[in-house]
């Protein structure tokens, strides 16, 4: 291992090696890099692992006081300085142990400046089902920048929500993390596009020797949410002694599905009458909170129908109900004769089923299987080089189970007016019609639960990477690296369960599927109806970097450094739509297909201008095949005024390129839409105006301009004593040109209206009402291309605390606390004003409506005592008010107001008027207890006990990531009180 002579170290006030190596040693990860360098060049790719070597926390201190180079995300140099111009926070393998944490997700997801719009594991609904993406400061996964050893990966194939390109942090291994850095800066002038709100830097361990693993296996105190794990690593070879190091690992991890009926209320239901009071909705029963079918209803599993008002002989898709009409169960023995229990409705419209479609089918987590292997060399290249290369194969597979489809539907088919026909093609009447001998259709409500629906995906990476950093010149005062990564992602979508038009058509023309009794049908009728289907879209990037850095001359503070580098790299996503020719129902339509190339150029100067004053400045343009360039800079200053104090403050300009689904793509998303009263009056208040999804079709636009950023920090931190040390961090990060799409609801007022649309929107009607042909037809979907135009404003404040505190006989205690408060989070639409989403549900279309919580905080303390360990891992997020700015206009939760939320009012069903059912979300806090006895240096044992105290996830029945709870933030209280055990071994 090389070492720098004595001689040669600087000495070093807060940013100086004994510093360091004191915080290396605490069990928690907050400022500080925590790495050994074994490579002898000067230069490194930015943030790269290539010149980074494992280090137990142990050896830190002594690798830190040789005052040897490391390398920290957001700088090309290695340096003797740990802390730089920008807040760097790090997780380190020994964190992540003592967490009790099992993935690279959970990891990161854990980071408290990772804010609304993360993509979380329990969100089953999101277009990237399955996939798990960061967002650092809200700004929403595109805007953080995911690294492996500072190098990109591809991109998730499905964009979140069809829109934000991200990188899928499953993808990871996790058995081989050396540590995790967070750059809680912009560092588009290092690492170029998307760097907005911050990198997340997975470094991974550049030398391993002999064998190690681990074992592990747990479940919820409920018996259920149970969980695998095992990981093997065999190294062979010494940097130091031989000039190599070989290792491979593989892991396998798997998680049970969890289901919403297997959680109490009001996780496992849709049905909150129990919670009501006063005036609320009751239906025939008294003291339900579902509602009669209609075009809107998601119906049963046991088929109802009404008799239709008109309906064109010959087209099954052309009923609309009696205004009124009288309903009646199909099934024999009515609704006691359902797969399960329905709850009966008898009034004066006759009877239908309602059913608890949420308790019946809702997965809370899916089932989830995660194995791979790595395979990595690293090799000193004579005296003054080393290299290295990596391989990793990757698999992840999500199993979901869904509600049953029904069949009405407006995507992409209008078959909300959907009719048994009286007579057959064969020219019989139709059995499954009670009103065929009047020759009449009957409009028919149903969903298929004799037809399985699920989804699987199943995600291949394919991943390598090397390169060789080394120094030159008569001195050695030239460092170089050159370094390369291709990463491909390949994606299989198999659905089951979701129904063709044209099979649905034919079996309704025939009379071959038996709605009566479902369990008559045969295999050949519901593959005809639903056969399976399969999907297929892989992401590529590859990239190619190489960096060159020379000192100069001396300043007062020491040699004034300079670096310059350059980059280019390919991505293509090819994302074709799943439903092509629009074959099934409920299947979105959305598809992205493109590629690019990306030349970039950068440089960076230190310059150490005083022992006391340290500037930092940088640079980087980036050239788009698509069509554009961006310069981005950035300059930052730390000052020690005493050896106790630090204080730092970087200001950098950044920007986020359109992703190819924002420029090439498009997708459709659906909210609930009423028309206006004058056009139900129109219509005679029939069904046909009734409440339904109406979509919202975002296209691609390549004209787009990238999204551009201002950023500041300032910040201190203070070390008055060896063992305490404190850090605080000041943000304030300005984007404009947001890109967004302007179709909204409203349009289709106006469109009903006969107003005029705004250049841009177009609108796709229904099919005409057959009660009233001459009427202007309803919206089925609002269009409108991407385009630029809304600006965002937010700051916060980061702060940290660690402590490291000798307690006599052998016993240690450490400490580390982190936090991010908001203080701002404003989003200006140039249309509607300035929509203010902190402490409230919004963004709620960017953060799937998890909202912005103004804190989020965790806090670490480990006591050792000889082999002995125990630390309790906390978990804080704030609450926040159960509305957005940015659903349907609401920055309030007053009587007149509709917020988002099914539930929210008690008054009539149309939630016009009455009092808010929950106005705020509590906030949630969870505790981790991890336990570890060292048994000798080959074994160890441990037991975690997650979420120790039971707490419950705050009731949330506003957002629609999860039924009546957030998953982004309180994950951890539905599944409850959990225990896993396991052991590690090295030998």
């Amino acid at each position: 291992m090389t070492r720098i002579p004595s001689t040669l170290r600087k000495p070093s006030l807060l940013s100086g090696a004994a510093t360091s190596a004191l915080l290396l040693s605490l069990s928690a990860a907050p400022a500080f890099a925590q790495t050994t360098p074994t490579a002898p060049a000067d230069a490194a790719t930015p943030g790269s692992a290539a010149v980074q070597t494992q280090a137990a926390p142990a050896d830190a201190q002594a690798n830190a006081d040789s005052g040897q180079d490391i390398v920290v995300t957001g700088t090309i140099f290695r340096r003797t300085n740990t802390e730089t111009p920008s807040p760097v926070s790090v997780i380190t393998a020994a964190n992540i142990e003592a967490r009790g944490l099992n993935n690279t997700a959970d990891v990161i997801q854990s980071i408290s400046a990772g804010n609304g719009g993360s993509v979380p594991q329990g969100f089953g609904n999101a277009f990237a089902s399955g996939a798990q993406g960061v967002s650092l400061r809200g700004l929403s996964t595109n805007s953080t920048l995911v690294l492996f050893d500072g190098l990109r990966p591809a991109y998730y194939p499905l964009a979140d929500d069809g829109q934000r390109s991200f990188v899928d942090l499953n993808t990871i291994p996790g058995a081989i993390i050396d540590r995790v850095e967070t750059l809680r800066d912009g560092a588009s002038s290092t690492y170029g596009a998307d760097a907005v709100g911050g990198v997340v830097n997975v470094i991974l361990k550049k030398e391993i020797r002999g064998i190690s693993g681990n074992v592990e296996a747990g479940a919820s105190e409920r018996g259920d949410s149970g969980q695998q794990r095992a990981r093997l690593t065999v190294g062979y070879g010494s940097l130091a002694d031989q000039g190599f190091n070989f290792y491979v690992s593989g892991e396998y991890q798997h998680q049970n599905a969890l289901f919403a009926n297997q959680r109490e209320f009001p996780y496992n239901t849709k049905n909150l009458s129990s919670i009501q009071t006063g005036g609320g909705y009751t239906g025939a029963n008294g003291n339900t909170n579902f509602f009669a079918p209609n075009t809107a209803s998601s119906s049963s599993t046991t088929a109802a129908v009404v008799r239709p008002a008109t309906y064109t002989a010959g087209n099954i898709f052309s009923g609309v109900p009696i205004v009124g009409g009288t309903y009646q169960v199909l099934q024999q023995g009515g609704c006691a004769g359902a797969v399960e229990t329905n709850i009966a409705h008898s009034n004066v419209n006759g009877q239908y089923c309602e059913q608890d479609l949420v308790n019946r089918y809702a997965q809370i987590l899916p089932d989830q299987t995660r194995f791979g292997g790595t395979a990595h060399l690293t090799a000193n290249i004579g005296a003054n080089a080393q290299a290295y290369l990596v391989g990793t194969f990757y698999e992840s597979i999500i199993r979901q189970d869904r509600t049953p489809s029904s069949l009405r539907s407006n995507n992409p088919a209008y078959t909300y007016g959907l009719v048994l026909p009286a007579t057959l093609s064969n020219g019989a009447l139709n059995p499954q019609n009670p009103y065929a001998a009047s020759g009449q259709g009957a409009l028919i409500f149903y969903r298929f639960g004799d037809i399985a629906s699920t989804l699987k995906n199943t995600s291949k990476t394919y991943r390598i990477a090397g390169g060789i950093d080394g120094k030159f010149g008569t001195d050695g005062g030239w460092g170089y690296t050159l370094h390369g990564t291709y990463m491909r992602t390949d994606l299989t979508q198999d659905r089951t369960g979701n129904i063709n038009i044209a099979g649905l058509t034919q079996a309704i023309n025939t009379g071959a599927y038996n709605f009566v009794d479902p369990t008559q049908n045969t295999a050949a009728v519901r593959a005809l109806i639903s056969p399976n289907q399969q999907s297929k879209a892989h992401s590529e990037t590859a990239e190619v970097q190489g960096v060159v850095t020379h000192s100069f001359f001396e300043l007062p503070g020491g040699p004034l450094n300079v670096g310059v580098g350059g980059e280019f790299r390919y991505e293509n996503i090819y994302d074709p739509t799943p439903n092509p020719g629009s074959q099934f129902l409920d299947i979105n339509a959305f598809s992205a297909i493109g590629h690019r190339y990306v030349t970039s150029g950068f440089f960076e100067i230190n310059a150490p201008v005083l022992k006391q004053l340290e500037v930092n400045v940088s640079g980087r343009y980036d050239h788009y095949s698509t069509g554009f360039g961006r310069f981005s800079p950035k300059i930052g200053a730390k000052f020690t005024p005493i050896r106790q104090l630090a204080i730092r403050g970087t200001y950098s300009e950044g920007f986020r390129a359109p992703s190819i689904p924002e420029t090439s793509g498009n997708v459709i998303g659906f909210v609930n839409y009423t028309p206006p009263k004058a056009t139900q009056d129109a219509h005679g208040g029939n069904s046909y105006v009734g409440t339904y999804s109406l979509g919202l079709n975002s296209v691609g636009n390549p004209n787009l301009k990238p999204e551009t950023s201002r950023s500041f920090t300032a910040g201190a931190v203070f070390q008055p004593v060896r063992w305490l040390s404190l850090t605080v961090d000041y943000y304030n990060i300005h984007k404009k040109d947001l890109i967004f799409n302007p179709a909204d609801s409203t349009y289709a007022n106006t469109y009903l209206n006969g107003g005029t649309l705004p250049a841009g929107i177009t609108v796709t009607p229904n099919p005409v009402d057959p009660a009233f042909p001459g009427l202007r037809p309803t919206p089925a979907f609002i269009n409108a291309a991407y385009i630029n135009g809304q600006s965002l404003q937010t700051s916060g404040i980061d702060g940290q605390i660690s402590a490291s505190v000798p307690l006599g006989n052998g016993i240690k205690f450490t400490s580390a606390l982190e936090g991010t408060l908001i203080l701002e989070y404003k989003v200006n639409t140039g249309v509607n004003g300035v929509y203010d989403y902190l402490g409230t549900l919004g963004p709620y279309n960017t953060t799937s409506a998890s909202g912005t919580p103004r804190w989020r905080a965790n806090w670490q303390n480990t006591v050792e005592a000889g082999p002995y360990s125990l630390t309790a891992t906390t978990y804080f997020t704030s609450g926040y008010k159960g509305y957005a700015a940015d659903y349907n206009g609401v920055g309030s939760c007053g009587p007149n107001d509709t917020p988002a939320s099914t539930y929210l009012y008690n008054g009539d069903v149309s939630r016009v008027a009455g009092n808010a059912l929950q106005c705020t979300v509590k906030h949630f806090l969870s505790v981790d207890l991890n336990g570890t006895v060292k048994v000798n240096d080959k074994f160890s044992f441990y037991m975690v006990v997650q979420n120790l105290f039971d707490a419950k996830a705050p009731f949330d029945p506003n957002t629609y990531g999860g039924n009546n709870y957030n998953p982004a933030w309180a994950a951890s209280g539905i599944i409850g009180r959990a225990f896993k055990a396991g052991a590690n071994f090295k030998f």
